[in-house]
């Protein structure tokens, strides 16, 4: 049967018995194509994804996380992510983590629950996070000396915390080798 064309037509030749098979190899090559762009545009987003977006979806998921620091565990919800830091709403309380280079950590999914989140109006730095500790007692700061903390009353500088023990003791630290901070146990 041959169909009358002046070649500018739409026509459907999907019954046509020579092109059925090259219509469906055609149809598995476009499907091998798209998912291969898929792959490679997932690999793509992956690839470029930091440390603080990853932190900021398990924020927007209302995730809890686990962050390892200097050998100290903190476990909760992330509530808050900025550059270098993030916080964590623990059983004590809220935890500052200072996100650096210089100090080691890492970070566990350990609870994706199925709803909750929130979302951060501020991109605060861990030192901005400090000015709200400043004066506060009852606080035990994790160092890079002093990985199980020191207890006292934080004392924010520009560019060093002093932390004043109950007995009186100032012991002064570069903001820089601050790892953590959180309220002592009671």
């Amino acid at each position: 049967m041959t169909v009358p064309t002046d070649g500018n037509g739409d026509h459907d030749y999907s019954d046509h018995p020579d092109l059925s098979g090259i219509a469906g190899e055609m149809r598995a090559e476009w499907r091998h194509e798209q998912e291969a762009a898929t792959a490679d545009a997932a690999a793509q987003l992956r690839h470029g994804r930091s440390l603080t977006d990853w932190l900021r979806n398990r924020m927007h998921a209302g995730d809890r996380v686990a962050a390892l620091v200097l050998g100290h565990s903190f476990v909760g919800p992330v509530e808050e992510v900025g550059d270098d830091l993030v916080a964590l709403r623990t059983p004590l309380g809220r935890v500052e983590i200072h996100v650096s280079d210089a100090i080691p950590i890492s970070f566990e999914l350990v609870e994706h629950p199925t709803s909750g989140g929130a979302r951060s109006l501020v991109r605060r730095t861990f030192r901005d996070a400090m000015i709200g500790r400043d004066e506060q007692s009852g606080l035990r700061v994790g160092t890079l000396l002093e990985p199980d903390g020191i207890e006292g009353t934080l004392k924010l500088a520009r560019d060093f915390v002093a932390v004043v023990s109950p007995h009186g003791v100032e012991t002064i630290v570069p903001i820089a080798h601050v790892a953590w901070v959180a309220p002592v146990p009671r």
